[in-house]
């Protein structure tokens, strides 16, 4: 079985914790990062990246994202008891089908 990457991208208490859990199943590689510069030039990115949603720079996920669509980005927000996974669905083609169809496929609050 493949392990899975995840990177921690804040060094903070809630961040280790929830690394040095992870890190006790061995299907997962917990592995620190400062920044984007961290990433870039890697031969294959992080499967997730796990950060602080208090203390994140959202330009660095909209940038990370397009350019690793594979990788799973995932907030914790402490404050509100809340985790916001991020995550990426491209089309190379956008059509008005191609977003019907994204737009379909979300499923929203309150339906089965």
């Amino acid at each position: 079985m493949k392990k899975r990457t995840v990177a921690l991208y804040s060094r903070n208490t809630v961040l280790s914790t929830i690394g040095a859990c992870l890190q006790k199943n061995t299907v997962f590689q917990i592995e620190q990062i400062d920044g984007p510069s961290e990433i870039i030039g890697k031969v294959s990115p992080p499967d997730v990246i796990l950060f602080d949603f208090e203390t994140a720079q959202p330009h660095f996920f909209l940038s990370m994202m397009r350019d690793h669509p594979t990788t799973m980005f995932i907030g914790v927000d402490l404050a509100n008891n809340e985790m916001l996974v991020l995550s990426v669905d491209s089309s190379r083609q956008l059509t008005i089908e191609d977003l019907v169809q994204s737009i379909e496929k979300r499923s929203f609050p309150g339906e089965l």
